[in-house]
């Protein structure tokens, strides 16, 4: 018997985005020559408050220094790598937003212990409302856990949610579906949004989900599976194709790029100016 597929709820949100992106990323492994600065700076402000939590959770008292230099390490680690800034930041005005972000962050706490963080998880999927095995399987790490048995997944962004983001948003569906294949309840779920506007604020959006979000969830991952296992690997034209990694590996796709430019963009070439083409 073969194994089951597994997919993660970073490859769904991925694929669902563009599936030409998805093939570049997860099948033909295509190394990223630059990432968007947003990225990385959100990937060292979740270390941060990731250590932040763990240091609650071991029962000590997370000193805001020592939060701070966490956050600074994994910025100076992120800046290694190619990173194009938007026009407004640099690495220093990220870095000081960064430190006053986290600031707010761990200053605004609503009291509630954690009881697990960056927890993974891995399970067959099921459809929740029928029953039926759905021959895969998800996995994904929940960011927060809290004593109430409230999910939470944390983001940073440079502006709120659209309308309709919430209920939309297939990260904390998973979160709750995983929980309710696992433990048979809907757990409580939250969206915590660090905004990095021009003073920086912390949203906290609480949600849940019924049995047949959940149900719906897990038919479009299956569906995304489906599509990944039959190779539809189209692209998805839209605002995110400026600040895609894979811009000129799409443009060669089309046939509209010579290969020694792509070369070239590979070696880091321009990639300021596919930043913002």
């Amino acid at each position: 018997m073969e194994p089951k597929r597994v997919i993660s709820v970073s490859q769904v949100n991925t694929y669902l985005g563009c599936p030409l992106k998805y093939r570049f990323q997860y099948i033909d492994k295509i190394p990223r020559p630059w990432r968007v600065a947003s990225m990385a700076f959100g990937t060292s402000v979740h270390a941060a408050v990731e250590w932040f939590h763990k240091e609650r959770l071991a029962g000590r008292t997370a000193d805001m220094a020592e939060v701070l230099k966490v956050f600074d390490a994994d910025w100076y680690a992120q800046n290694v790598e190619p990173l194009v800034f938007s026009e407004r930041e640099s690495k220093d005005s990220l870095a000081e937003k960064g430190r006053a972000m986290l600031q707010l962050y761990v200053e605004s706490g609503n009291g509630t212990m954690p009881v697990a963080v960056e927890q993974p998880f891995e399970l067959d999927l099921v459809d929740p409302e029928t029953g039926e095995l759905l021959d895969v399987r998800i996995r994904g790490i929940i960011d927060l856990v809290e004593a109430d048995q409230t999910l939470v997944d944390l983001k940073t962004a440079g502006r709120t949610l659209e309308q309709g983001g919430l209920e939309r948003h297939l990260q904390l569906s998973t979160y709750a579906l995983a929980f309710l294949l696992q433990h048979g309840d809907i757990p409580k779920l939250r969206l915590d949004m660090l905004l990095k506007t021009a003073k920086p604020r912390l949203e906290r959006h609480p949600t849940t989900r019924s049995v047949e979000d959940l149900g719906w969830t897990a038919r479009l991952i299956r569906e995304v599976s489906l599509a990944i296992e039959t190779e539809h690997f189209f692209p998805n034209p839209s605002w995110r194709c400026t600040e895609c990694e894979y811009f000129a590996h799409c443009q060669q796709w089309r046939g509209t790029w010579p290969d020694e430019q792509l070369v070239a963009i590979s070696d880091g070439e321009g990639v300021g100016e596919i930043a913002g083409a």
